[in-house]
């Protein structure tokens, strides 16, 4: 059954109790607000920490010149370095065993070579030596003149001075690609 509901309390305090709980209806919620806006914001600032973490990982992961990398990097520059020396000796190596080889096969048994210098920046051969007799040294001389690579070849008029044993010098220009290493492919 209904009871009848009787109010004896004052239409100004209605009003004041009526405020009162609309107050804390708005205070319980604003609170649930702020609770709900604290809790958002600690979890955001554990996920900045989390995200830059991960972010500076990528970064190490990716880079090529990472501190946990950095050794390896300088050993790749270390040996890269090594075989780029490597390949400019091999441009700039100049194979005189050829010449000379060449040069060996041509003179005669007679003629003998006591010194020899070989100079690479100016293309220039020096060569001394003892030949039997004036006939011996003039093949000597064309011989080497025309091996392949001597441009000119320049005798002394001094080595003709004696018959036999004679003591010669000779020096030659040599081309300076004609026995220069091809290059590799």
């Amino acid at each position: 059954m209904n009871q009848p509901y009787l109010n004896l309390i004052p239409e100004a305090h209605k009003l004041v109790l009526k405020r009162e709980r609309l107050f804390y209806f708005m205070h319980t919620i604003m609170g649930m607000l702020v609770v709900v806006l604290a809790v958002n914001s600690i979890l955001l600032t554990l996920a900045r920490f989390v995200l830059v973490d991960y972010a500076n990982q990528l970064k190490d992961d990716t880079s090529l010149v990472s501190v946990r990398h950095s050794s390896v990097q300088k050993e790749i520059q270390r040996i890269n370095r090594s075989l780029s020396d490597a390949a400019q000796i091999q441009i700039n190596f100049v194979k005189y065993s050829e010449l000379l080889v060449d040069a060996a096969a041509l003179l005669e048994h007679d003629v003998t070579i006591d010194f020899l210098h070989i100079n690479t920046d100016a293309h220039a051969l020096r060569v001394a030596g003892i030949a039997p007799n004036r006939d011996a040294l003039v093949r000597a001389q064309e011989a080497l003149k025309s091996l392949p690579g001597v441009v000119s070849l320049d005798s002394p008029l001094e080595n003709f001075l004696e018959r036999e044993n004679i003591s010669f010098r000779l020096n030659m220009v040599l081309s300076d690609s004609i026995y220069h290493n091809p290059p590799a492919e």
